[in-house]
């Protein structure tokens, strides 16, 4: 029967790595306490890593949908608060008209009407460039440049025409859009008057036409109402300002389901990040009072076995002679 032999280099070997073992136990756990963090190498658990890395990426995907949503919802709430001035101003103009047909025999009056509408048109060209901190809502994808300019009777729109791409889109979630915009030229439509004026009535170029044509013309009709045809001009605007008015809460309603979407979308994504936040917690952070007595009874075991190896290491045979 054979006989192992022990040298005191091998014991010595021996409390060097169970040394070496309970230091690098020690280390992890005050990393772990430190950091706050349960993995922090890939041996640490190589299932939870995978898990946390997804998580990650997922939470980190929806809080890009969640601003770039936060953002479509603040520009869709502005457009429908302009939106809701025009209708305003319409209502408005709807009564000066009505007001004004009244008035059989008196220029005056109407010529004073005339000047409110003008500065109502002004308004509303202004309510057309309704922006967000230099984003033009109504201006399609040009939404660097105010899409409406009033020059006399003349207002033209620079934003994207409603024949080509003008619809912006955000992202709900991966390869899922909607549209955040109104077109402004559907919305306000633009003039060009060509000829006339008063006393002679005005002709309109092509491509004129919406709330801002309407607009012109009666305050055009206003100003030459002293011809009984015009009395029934003005009177004749009222029914347009009915058909501009309708255009613009349809435009309305439109925003308003959009912001809808938004709205849920984001409460949808708030409480899915919520459980992945859950989730994720729940693997990578620390069990703060498992790893404290982890600690403490690691400790221990690195305080015996500093002991052991520091009477390994400083004993030899010679001590014993």
């Amino acid at each position: 029967m054979g006989v192992n032999r022990v040298t005191n280099s091998i014991l010595s070997n021996r409390s060097v790595f169970h040394l070496q073992n309970n230091l690098s136990r020690t280390n992890d756990l005050q990393e772990k306490l430190a950091s706050g963090q349960n993995i922090l190498k890939p041996s640490d658990d190589p299932v939870g890593l995978t898990r946390v890395l997804l998580l990650s990426n997922s939470i980190r995907t929806d809080e890009q949908y969640k601003k770039n949503i936060d953002a479509a919802i603040s520009e869709t709430q502005i457009s429908d608060s302009a939106i809701t001035t025009m209708v305003d101003v319409v209502h408005r103009v709807q009564e000066l008209a009505t007001q004004a047909a009244n008035f059989t025999n008196n220029q005056d009056g109407r010529d004073a009407i005339a000047l409110e509408v003008d500065e109502l048109i002004n308004q509303l060209v202004q309510l057309g460039n309704t922006d967000i901190a230099g984003k033009y809502v109504f201006a399609g994808f040009q939404t660097d440049t105010p899409p409406f300019t009033r020059t006399g009777d003349n207002i033209t729109y620079a934003g994207s025409p409603p024949t080509s791409a003008w619809q912006r889109s955000v992202e709900l979630s991966d390869g899922v859009t909607t549209p955040i915009n109104v077109n402004g030229q559907n919305l306000l439509g633009s003039v060009t008057v060509t000829a006339g004026g008063p006393p002679l009535p005005p002709t309109f170029a092509a491509g004129s036409g919406g709330l801002f044509e309407t607009m012109i013309e009666l305050k055009i009709d206003l100003q030459t109402a002293g011809d009984p045809n015009q009395l029934a001009e003005i009177r004749s605007r009222i029914d347009d300002l009915t058909t501009d008015m309708n255009t613009l809460l349809n435009s309305q309603a439109v925003l308003g389901s959009i912001s809808s979407r938004l709205e849920l979308t984001s409460t949808r994504i708030d409480d899915r990040s919520a459980i992945l936040t859950q989730e994720y917690s729940g693997i990578q952070d620390v069990d703060l009072p498992t790893v404290i007595s982890d600690l403490q009874q690691q400790q221990n075991v690195l305080d015996a076995s500093l002991s052991v190896a520091g009477r390994v290491l400083t004993s030899t045979i010679l001590n014993y002679i």
